[in-house]
């Protein structure tokens, strides 16, 4: 009985798997940090917004208190800005490992097909041995009864 069915290619079919696994990895915590940015976006936003609706109760403020106020509102805006900015990058840093989880994914789908081929191609020729084996076996009996007739036949015609 011949051995099973060998991928050569296997360790190489590992290797694109690990490598998806891994750009999947990079997408998750892409996306992580995304969300992240997003809420902090949101809460600076929210900070921001409560202080602009109390900048009408400083209105009768000291003009230091008000500089002061002014300040922090910049501030706010300055980080809002920046983590705008972040969020931009995050979404192509995102944008770009989703395209290598695209490109991992069919590099491993291309190999697996690569496999299944070969894989039916072996099963077929080992369908094909096993069918010559038969058709051997069937050829060797067909001779064996086909002699052992001329055998009777020879014995038969001694007899008479």
């Amino acid at each position: 009985m011949p051995a099973g069915f060998e991928f050569s290619l296997q360790p190489l079919l590992d290797r694109r798997e690990r490598i998806e696994e891994e750009r999947r990895r990079d997408l998750a915590r892409c996306m992580n940090a995304l969300e992240r940015c997003a809420h902090e976006v949101e809460s600076l936003a929210r900070t921001q917004r409560r202080s602009l609706n109390e900048l009408a109760q400083w209105a009768r403020a000291a003009p230091a208190d008000l500089r002061l106020r002014d300040r922090h509102l910049l501030a706010l805006q300055t980080a809002i800005d920046t983590e705008r900015r972040q969020y931009a990058q995050l979404e192509g840093a995102c944008e770009r490992a989703r395209a290598a989880l695209t490109a991992a994914g069919r590099e491993r789908r291309t190999m697996e097909k690569l496999k299944e081929r070969r894989h039916q191609a072996f099963s077929a020729a080992q369908t094909r041995r096993e069918e010559l084996e038969l058709d051997d076996a069937n050829a060797r009996a067909h001779e064996r009864r086909a002699r052992e007739r001329l055998v009777q036949r020879a014995a038969g015609r001694a007899a008479s």
